[in-house]
């Protein structure tokens, strides 16, 4: 986890890009984000994970379906 331990977590360019598009479009779906940035499925799961880890996005329940926002306090 050495890109969090380094204030890091933005350098990655596709990790990156999914939190421009999650701060741009508000409680948004893992599904959006693979067809708008064409990240594939396992890679946006993936650096999603990163990002609540790091504080960056939260996750919201919506029935059985996760939808994601900016974190309110978010580092940047």
């Amino acid at each position: 986890m050495r890109w969090l331990l380094d204030g890091n977590v933005l350098d990655n360019e596709s990790r990156a890009a999914i939190y421009r598009y999650i701060k741009e479009n508000p409680n948004t779906y893992p599904l959006e984000i693979m067809r708008e940035t064409n990240i594939g499925r396992g890679t946006v799961l993936y650096h999603l994970d990163i990002l609540l880890y790091a504080g960056m996005v939260a996750c919201l329940r919506d029935g059985r379906l996760k939808k994601y926002r900016a974190a309110q306090k978010a580092v940047v």
